[in-house]
């Protein structure tokens, strides 16, 4: 279900890009979320074919917000303690490229840190370039934006404080979610 999430995302910004004329025709302004544009063309009393493509965007739309709905809601019941620490959207990420809880919970927060970031990791092996400092994590709120020296020590602090939610939610108990959480922004200060 979250690959069919990922690629309806991706035809959704296919279909607004070829919309893109229409936009610039009508002085719409457009920037990263297609879905509200959508409805701005939907309402600017256009032809009948432009209101059908507008319309299409905007079901398209709703549909991708309900699958998001319910993905966050069911991944939140799978992986409560890391879906607490770093988001639905992450979590599922995570889950996708692992097949499995069970196989998150095998690896070590090292490869967890690096995970997605498979192609940089095996060129830094083969041709000696840096070592990879983030793969998926790079998506963890506000770990783009701080300075790239200090991105591979939180990044580092995150996977360590998701190893363990992982561990977690496999044996299915509790833990301090709140201290990690804490730490995680102590370490994102600047």
């Amino acid at each position: 279900m979250y690959s069919v999430k990922k690629e309806l995302e991706e035809i959704i910004n296919l279909y607004l890009e070829k919309l893109v004329s229409i936009y610039t025709l009508l002085d719409i302004k457009y920037s990263n979320d297609p879905c509200m544009y959508f409805f701005k063309l939907k309402n600017a009393g256009l032809h009948d074919i432009d209101n059908a493509a507008a319309e299409m965007g905007s079901r398209m739309c709703k549909f991708w917000e309900y699958l998001n709905s319910y993905l966050g809601n069911e991944i939140g019941k799978y992986m409560p303690n890391t879906v607490s620490l770093i988001g639905s959207t992450l979590a599922l990420d995570f889950l996708l490229k692992a097949g499995s809880l069970e196989n998150l919970v095998k690896y070590p927060s090292s490869t967890l840190q690096i995970l997605g970031a498979e192609k940089a990791f095996f060129n830094h092996m083969r041709k000696g370039t840096p070592p990879p400092k983030h793969g998926i994590l790079f998506n963890y709120p506000g770990l783009s934006a701080l300075p790239p020296k200090q991105r591979g020590k939180v990044a580092r602090t995150i996977a360590n404080k998701m190893a363990i939610t992982l561990k977690m939610d496999y044996f299915n108990t509790r833990g301090n979610l709140d201290g990690m959480i804490a730490e995680i922004k102590k370490r994102m200060i600047v």
